[in-house]
C-alpha cells in the first residue's frame, strides 16, 4: 500500500519545486520603504498616511493602501530578519500555486508541468512586497468561484466579503480581484445570451447572485482607514503617464529577455490547445484570460495574475488534447499499445515497499534542497554583497558615519532604500508613484537627463545632495557645474554644490 497517494505525491513534488524557485535573497527596490512605513505605523500606533520621507511631497496626505502588509512585513523582519522575509515570499508562492493546482483538471503530471510553467512566468513578481498578498488572494477567489460553479451554493460566496475587506487593507491590487469577478460574470452572461452549451452552466439566478456578491465585494473594500479614497488608488496609479518610461515593471514585456519569455510560451500554448481541443471554450473561461492577457502585455507586473488565471485553462484543454492523442495512438499503433500495457504491468508488479521508500527519499531530497537554498540565499555575506551592488549601501553608511543629512536628489530605484538607510535625510522620489504624480516625475527625468534648466529645477526643489550613479550624464554635468564629489565608489557618487558647504 502506498504511503502517499500518487496525485498527492505529484502535487507535493511540484510545490517543493515552486518553493525552490521562490526562495531567493529578499532584496527589492520598494521593500525598504514598506518596512520603514510599517515601522512608523507600529511606533506611532496609527496608520502612516502623511509623507515625511520625501522633500518633494513633505507633509502631503497619502493613501497608504498597503499599510497592513507593511506592518506584517516589518513584524517579520524585526522577528526573523531577511530569512523571515524570504520564507514569506516562498510561502506565498506555494500557497497561490496550490490554489491554482486545485482548479486544474487532468493527469497530475500534466497539471504539474503546467503549474511549473505558470510558476516560472509568475516568478518575475515573487519579491518581498505587498503585491504578493494580491497573488494569493486572486488565486483564492478564483478557487472560491470555481467551487460555486460546482455546487451552486451561494453560501460559498459569503467568504468573498471578509477577503475583500482584508484585501483593501493589504494592497491596492484588490482591483484585479474585482476584474476577475467582473470578467467571470460578463462571460457567463455572454454564454447565456449566445446559448453556448457547457457542463457547468449556471442558471440566470445564479449569475445574478454572483454579480451581487461581486458588487458587495467592491463595497467591502471600503472597510479601511481611508474609506472611499481607497477606490481612487487604481486610477491614481494608472493615471501616472510616466510609469512606463520610468519603471520596468510597468513597461510592456520585452521578449528578447529570456526571463520574460515564459509568458509568451503560455500565450502560444493557450492559442494552440484552444485551437485544436475538441472541448468547447466558453465566455466565462475565455474572457478572464483575455482580460489578464491584455494586462500582462501592457505591464510586466501583471505576469503573476495572468499565470494564475490562465494555467487552469491551459491544463484542462491540454489534457483533453493529450488524452485524445494517446487514445488514438493506442488504437492505431501496436507499439504504443504494448508500451502502455507494459508500463501498467510494471507498475502493478513493482514492490510497494520499495516504491514507498523511493517516494519518501525523493520528498526528503527536495525538502533538504528547499531548506538548503533558503538558508544559502540568506547568508549575511551574500545579502551584503547584493545590497552593495543594487543600492548605494556604502555611500549611505558613509553619510551616517560622518553625520551628513539633507534633501537628496536620488536615482528613482534607490529612493525606497534611502528612506530606510538614511532616516535623517529626505529623498526626491521613490516607488510611491501615486504620491508624486507626473509633474514631479517629469522633473525628476529632466534633472536625471541633465536637460536644459536642470540646475534651476534642483535649486527650486532645494536639493542639498545628488546621490546618483557615477556613470550618468547628470554626474558628469554636475561636476562641470561646480558640484563637488564628497564620496565615490563603483555604485554611487555623492555630490554637493560648492557654495552649499
Amino acid at each position: 500500500m502506498a504511503w502517499i497517494k500518487e496525485e498527492k505525491l505529484y502535487a507535493l513534488i511540484i510545490l517543493l519545486l515552486v518553493w525552490i524557485m521562490a526562495a531567493r535573497t529578499p532584496l527589492d527596490t520598494d521593500m525598504w520603504w514598506h518596512l520603514r512605513a510599517g515601522e512608523e505605523t507600529v511606533a506611532n500606533r496609527a496608520v502612516y498616511r502623511v509623507d515625511d520621507f520625501s522633500s518633494t511631497r513633505d507633509g502631503a496626505e497619502w493613501i497608504n493602501h498597503s499599510w497592513l502588509s507593511q506592518v506584517a512585513m516589518y513584524g517579520l523582519f524585526r522577528t526573523g530578519g531577511f530569512l523571515a522575509l524570504s520564507i514569506w515570499v516562498a510561502v506565498c508562492a506555494v500557497v497561490s500555486s496550490y490554489l491554482v493546482y486545485l482548479r486544474m483538471e487532468g493527469h497530475p503530471l500534466l497539471r504539474g508541468a503546467v503549474l511549473l510553467l505558470a510558476g516560472v512566468t509568475a516568478s518575475v513578481v515573487w519579491s518581498p512586497r505587498p503585491q504578493l498578498f494580491s497573488l494569493v488572494l486572486l488565486a483564492l477567489i478564483a478557487w472560491i468561484v470555481s467551487r460555486y460553479r460546482q455546487t451552486s451554493n451561494w453560501l460559498v460566496l459569503m467568504s468573498l466579503l471578509p477577503i475583500f475587506a482584508l484585501w483593501g487593507n493589504l494592497h491596492g491590487g484588490y482591483v484585479i480581484g474585482l476584474m476577475y469577478l467582473g470578467a467571470d460574470v460578463i462571460g457567463d452572461v455572454l454564454d447565456q445570451l449566445l446559448r453556448i452549451e457547457r457542463s457547468d452552466q449556471l442558471i440566470a439566478r445564479s449569475t445574478v447572485i454572483l454579480a451581487g456578491f461581486s458588487i458587495l465585494a467592491g463595497l467591502a473594500v471600503l472597510a479601511n482607514p481611508f474609506g472611499l479614497d481607497m477606490w481612487r488608488i487604481p486610477f491614481n496609479t494608472v493615471g501616472v503617464e510616466t510609469l512606463q518610461n520610468l519603471i520596468d515593471e510597468w513597461a510592456s514585456p520585452d521578449f528578447h529577455q529570456v526571463f520574460q519569455q515564459p509568458l509568451l510560451w503560455m500565450l502560444l500554448g493557450l492559442m494552440a490547445v484552444l485551437g485544436i481541443s475538441p472541448r468547447k471554450a466558453n465566455g466565462r473561461t475565455l474572457l478572464p484570460v483575455l482580460v489578464f492577457a491584455y494586462a500582462a502585455l501592457t505591464a510586466r507586473r501583471n505576469f503573476g495574475p495572468f499565470a494564475i488565471v490562465a494555467a487552469p485553462v491551459l491544463a484542462t484543454h491540454l489534457d483533453t488534447v493529450a488524452t485524445g492523442w494517446v487514445s488514438s495512438a493506442r488504437e492505431k499503433l501496436d507499439f504504443v499499445k504494448k508500451l502502455s500495457s507494459g508500463a501498467q504491468e510494471s507498475k502493478a508488479n513493482f514492490n510497494p515497499m520499495m516504491r514507498n521508500i523511493i517516494n519518501v527519499a525523493l520528498i526528503g531530497a527536495l525538502v533538504f534542497a528547499a531548506g538548503y537554498k533558503t538558508y544559502e540565499v540568506n547568508q549575511p555575506a551574500l545579502i551584503d554583497e547584493n545590497e552593495a551592488e543594487m543600492f548605494p549601501a556604502r555611500a549611505a553608511a558613509w553619510m551616517n558615519e560622518v553625520g551628513l543629512s539633507g534633501n537628496l536628489f536620488n536615482d528613482y530605484n534607490w529612493g525606497g532604500y534611502l528612506i530606510y538607510a538614511l532616516p535623517g535625510s529626505k529623498v526626491f522620489v521613490d516607488g510611491r508613484t501615486d504620491l508624486y504624480g507626473d509633474a514631479i516625475l517629469d522633473d525628476y527625468l529632466a534633472i536625471m537627463r541633465a536637460d536644459d534648466g536642470w540646475e534651476a529645477l534642483v535649486e527650486g526643489y532645494q536639493v542639498d545632495f545628488l546621490l546618483i550613479n557615477p556613470e550618468t550624464n547628470l554626474a558628469r554635468f554636475a561636476e562641470i557645474a561646480g558640484w563637488q564629489a564628497l564620496y565615490n565608489d563603483s555604485t554611487a557618487v555623492l555630490l554637493r554644490l560648492e557654495d552649499k558647504k
